[in-house]
C-alpha cells in the first residue's frame, strides 16, 4: 500500500487552520488545531503500524471541508469523534516506534540446501547466516551456516563444527567478537539443568564450547530455550521456558544477564524491563538491534486447542528503560517465527511454513518516513 496519498490528504485537511475567516466566535483555532495534530499523528501510527484506519480519512477530509466552510465548532466536535474513534491506538513510547514500517516480503534462498531453516540469525559482520533445522519426529536439530550473496541469497556451507548432537541444538547468536551461543538438550536432565553453551566460532567450527551457568533457574521443567546475546556481547537477553506440562510451552518469559567477569548474572529488574512484553503467557525468539533500544520477537497464543503465532516489536528510549508496548508486525502472517535483524539493522529474517509443509526463510525490507520521500511537513513529523 503506498503512503504518499494518505499523507498527501492529511496535509490538506490542515490546511482549514489557517482560512481568512479562522477566528470564528465559538471555537478557538489554537484548540482546534492541537486536536488535528493529534488525529493527524493517530492516523499516521496506525498506517505504519499496519492497522485498518481507512475509516479516519473520509472524517479527516471532512474536517477540512468544515474548516473551509467556517464551521470551525463542528469541524472540532468531529475531531473529537475521530480521537473517540481511536482512542484504542496507542501512542508508542518511542520515535523508533512511529517511523518504522515493513515491506516488500520476500523469499530468501540457500544454494545448496532445500530443507528447513529456523531461527535464523545474521552475524554482526553480515557475512554469515546462521540457522537450524527442524527436528520433525526424530527429536534432533542440527546448526547450520551459509555466506551472503546478497540479501536474499547466501550459499550454503554445511554444519556449523563441534556443536551438534542426536539432541536438539539450535538458536545461534553470536557477538561482534565471534563469540558463538546456541541451545543444545544434550546434557540437559537430573543434575544438569543447564541448556546454553557457548564458544569461538572460527573457520565454520565453534572451538572450546563450554556451559553458560549461571541463567538456569535449576529446576526440572523449566529450560532456557532461547537466547540472544548483544552486539558487544555484554549482555544476553533468554527466556524462561516451562516445558513441565510436555511441548509446546506453556509459560515462557523474558529476562536478561549482564557479563560480570566471565559469568553472566541475571538482572534484578529484568521483571521491570519486560513488563509490558512478559504480560503474555509465552513469549520467545528474541533479536536485539545493535543499540539494544529495539526487540523483535514471537508470542505464542492458545484458544481452545488452536495454537497461533504472531511476531511483534518494541522500542525503549535508551538500554537502563523498560521495553514499550509492543505492537504486531503485520507484514509477518501464517505460521512464522523468529524475526531477525540483518547486521545493518534494514532488513529482518524470520522463517515460516509454506503450503508444502517445510520452514522457509524471508526478508522485510524496514524502511523510515524520511527513507520514502514522502511530502511531509516539518509539523506533521513528531
Amino acid at each position: 500500500m503506498s503512503l504518499r496519498p494518505f499523507f498527501y490528504s492529511i496535509i490538506l485537511a490542515l490546511f482549514f487552520l489557517f482560512p481568512p475567516d479562522a477566528g470564528a466566535k465559538n471555537t478557538n483555532p489554537k484548540h482546534v488545531k492541537a486536536k488535528a495534530d493529534r488525529a493527524v499523528a493517530v492516523y499516521k501510527e496506525g498506517v505504519i503500524e499496519g492497522r485498518d484506519v481507512s475509516g479516519m480519512l473520509p472524517k479527516l477530509q471532512r474536517v477540512k471541508e468544515l474548516g473551509d466552510a467556517g464551521k470551525m465548532g463542528q469541524a472540532d466536535a468531529l475531531l473529537d469523534e475521530i480521537l473517540a474513534d481511536f482512542a484504542a491506538l496507542e501512542k508508542p513510547t518511542s520515535g523508533h516506534s512511529r517511523q518504522t514500517v515493513f515491506t516488500k516480503n520476500k523469499l530468501v534462498q540457500i544454494i545448496g540446501y532445500d530443507s528447513d531453516v529456523m531461527e535464523a540469525f545474521l552475524s554482526r559482520d553480515g557475512k554469515y547466516l546462521f540457522f537450524n533445522s527442524e527436528s520433525h519426529d526424530v527429536g534432533d536439530k542440527n546448526i547450520y551456516y551459509a555466506t551472503k550473496i546478497d540479501a536474499y541469497t547466501f550459499q550454503f556451507l554445511g554444519q556449523v563444527g563441534n556443536v551438534n548432537t542426536s539432541a536438539v541444538d539450535g538458536v545461534p547468536t553470536m557477538d561482534e567478537g565471534g563469540n558463538f551461543y546456541y541451545l543444545s538438550t544434550h546434557a540437559y536432565g537430573p543434575g544438569n539443568l543447564v541448556s546454553i553453551f557457548s564458544g569461538k566460532f572460527e573457520d565454520g567450527v565453534v572451538k572450546n564450547v563450554r556451559p553458560v551457568s549461571g541463567i538456569s533457574l535449576n529446576q526440572p521443567g523449566w529450560l532456557n530455550m532461547d537466547t540472544e546475546i548483544s552486539a558487544d556481547g555484554h549482555t544476553l537477553y533468554a527466556t524462561q521456558t516451562w516445558f513441565g506440562d510436555g511441548s509446546p510451552p506453556t509459560k515462557s518469559h523474558f529476562f536478561y544477564a549482564r557479563k560480570i567477569d566471565d559469568r553472566f548474572i541475571p538482572q534484578d529488574d529484568s521483571p521491570k524491563i519486560f513488563k509490558h512484553i512478559n504480560k503474555d503467557k509465552v513469549v520467545y525468539g528474541a533479536t536485539i538491534s545493535k543499540d539494544e533500544l529495539e526487540i523483535l520477537y514471537t508470542r505464542m497464543v492458545r484458544k481452545n486447542k488452536a495454537i497461533k503465532v504472531e511476531s511483534l516489536r518494541a522500542a525503549r528510549k535508551d538500554r537502563n528503560s523498560p521495553f514499550g508496548r509492543p505492537k504486531i508486525i503485520k507484514s509477518i502472517t501464517g505460521f512464522a517465527e523468529a524475526p531477525a535483524f540483518s547486521h545493518d539493522g534494514q532488513l529482518i529474517y524470520y522463517h515460516k511454513k509454506t503450503s508444502d509443509g517445510v520452514f522457509r526463510l524471508y526478508a522485510l525490507h524496514r524502511n523510515e518516513l524520511t527513507r520514502l520521500n514522502l511530502p511531509i511537513s516539518p509539523g506533521l513529523v513528531q
